[in-house]
């Protein structure tokens, strides 16, 4: 059972943040259109709640996540938030992404960030998709990209140094060559996902932070279907929809047993969840204070089996694809 306030520190970052985290994508209009007053009302809700942790990008709603949660969090104690955002990846009005790991791209990004947000230092900044479009950024980012941020670092702009990417050959590769302090870990401890595992014995020996995030896979546990950006074809969602209509019949709901799974490992004792308003925060957070029933889940994860640690062809990467 988790208990979404609690303190829990973050890896050896010196940071303490509470064990559920707001995920700012949904604010960004990532998962539909979200008003201004309802956005900063939901991190407002947040913080009521307990919540410390808010984690935003660039890249979400081309800015505009980023914008909404600065506005938010104007004003308030800047020892009563921690703000996690990311670096190297952007994202326009038509949802084309462009990226850029270079020096000079990192410290712009940066800069322009601690303006949206209205802070003189970042918490917590990821390199973000890098392993995207093939992985014909992640040379640039390991030899460039990193060194940048640990300058950054030493300058007292950004505190915790991270990595928010997907693929899991990616994560091996950087995870034993670069020493990151903090790694957004999103859709790998799901009911449809558990390769977490595979990374827990590097991520703890190094004592590195973990941000568990995703927990409804981006959409595809919502119950409501995943969004059209989503890589998933028709006849994986057809799966998501009847592990959906199998959890209706079992008397709970696929977003709920999806959260108190996610949030249910010891190991992984930072969720981040998304949400676009109080409301739905409210219900979040209810769910993730159930733990979950051993059998729903199992019952559900049967159904689940076609699409089980299935690795979805993100940021037009292959899922074969191989980074070297």
């Amino acid at each position: 059972m988790t208990q979404p306030s609690q303190r829990v520190p973050l890896g050896r970052t010196g940071l303490t943040v509470s064990r559920v985290g707001l995920g700012c994508s949904a604010l960004g209009g990532v998962f539909g259109a979200v008003a201004e007053d309802e956005a900063i009302g939901t991190v407002h809700a947040a913080l009521e709640a307990g919540i410390t942790l808010f984690d935003t990008a660039p890249a979400y709603g081309a800015t505009r996540s980023e914008h909404l949660l600065g506005r938010a969090l104007q004003g308030l104690p800047r020892g009563s938030f921690v703000v996690s955002t990311k670096a190297g990846k952007r994202t326009d009005e038509a949802g084309r992404d462009a990226f850029d790991f270079s020096e000079a791209g990192l410290r712009r990004s940066v800069d322009e960030s601690r303006e949206r947000l209205g802070l003189e230092r970042l918490d917590v900044v990821h390199l973000h998709d890098f392993d995207y479009e093939g992985g014909r950024h992640l040379g640039q980012a390991l030899a460039e990209g990193f060194p940048t941020l640990r300058a950054l670092q030493a300058e007292g702009v950004i505190g915790a140094v991270g990595a928010g990417i997907y693929f899991m050959a990616a994560w091996k590769r950087v995870l034993t060559v670069v020493p990151i302090d903090v790694a957004l870990l999103h859709n790998h401890h799901t009911l449809c996902d558990v390769r977490a595992y595979q990374l827990l014995p590097l991520l703890e020996s190094r004592e590195v932070g973990v941000i568990n995030a995703a927990p409804l896979a981006s959409g595809l546990l919502s119950g409501a279907g995943a969004p059209a950006w989503h890589p998933a074809p028709h006849d994986a969602r057809e799966v998501f929809a009847a592990a959906a209509r199998l959890a209706e019949d079992l008397g709970t709901t696929l977003p709920r047993l999806a959260l108190s799974f996610s949030a249910s490992e010891e190991r992984l004792p930072v969720t981040l969840f998304s949400c676009r308003s109080p409301a739905e925060l409210s219900q979040g957070l209810n769910w993730l204070r159930e733990a979950p029933d051993p059998a729903a889940v199992a019952a559900v994860q049967a159904v689940l089996e076609p699409v089980m640690n299935v690795q979805w062809p993100y940021g037009g990467t292959d899922p074969r694809q191989v980074f070297g």
